[in-house]
């Protein structure tokens, strides 16, 4: 199969799915899967919302036909398995940041307006967990086995301290390849870790800085 034949599959697939991929995607904006450390427990090591987001989307996944895994609620994957056990793998997450002020929407309800999709986490980062996993299930529908084993990673703790990877690491074996579409590729693999800033002000005689707020977190 050339290059064209493909894309012209994956166009016609796109169409086919895309009111589902929006519902999915509107599943997960739903749940307000803010990390709550206070509410831990087992199973929900980030709090009960991030727990429900996990489930919807390994829900999701199931029902596209991959092979699940909970790995004890830290995260979870689907598998679409290949002649190798070898993995080339996407992670994706379902934790958001704060809601935070200003919204001209419903942050937990999904809008469609002028060709966008409106809602906490559309972007960063449920959108292309859904993405992701519809991906998956394009090629599982061609019914061919694909050299490699395609798993699709679903991070929970991504936006505070990343631990969720640190338990993957730590309990299963690194892909051979893995790829993040974590918000706008490729300006993510760029901003992790970096911060820069110059704050000047006109001297205050006798004053002092009481407080600096950069937002809700």
């Amino acid at each position: 199969m050339d290059d064209e034949e493909l894309k012209q599959q994956i166009d016609a697939y796109v169409a086919r799915v895309w009111d589902d991929v929006v519902d999915d995607i509107g599943a997960l904006v739903a749940v307000r899967s803010v990390e709550d450390p206070a509410a831990a427990a087992p199973g929900a090591p980030w709090g009960p919302e991030s727990r429900r987001a996990l489930d919807t989307a390994l829900g999701i996944a199931e029902r596209l036909g991959l092979a699940t895994h909970d790995c004890a609620g830290y995260l979870g994957y689907a598998d679409l398995p290949g002649a190798s056990e070898t993995q080339i793998a996407t992670i994706a997450h379902t934790d958001i940041v704060p809601e935070g002020t200003g919204w001209s929407f419903e942050p937990f309800a999904l809008t469609r307006k002028d060709g966008y999709l409106i809602g906490r986490g559309v972007l960063d980062d449920k959108g292309p967990c859904v993405l992701s996993l519809y991906a998956a299930r394009f090629f599982k529908e061609k019914g061919e086995t694909l050299p490699y084993t395609l798993r699709c990673i679903i991070g929970n703790a991504e936006e505070t301290s990343m631990d969720d990877v640190a338990y993957y690491l730590e309990h299963y074996p690194e892909p051979a390849f893995l790829f993040s579409p974590d918000a706008e590729f490729p300006v993510c693999c760029g901003e992790k870790g970096i911060m820069s800033a110059v704050i000047s002000s006109k001297e205050i005689a006798g004053g002092r800085i009481v407080e600096l707020s950069g937002g809700t977190v």
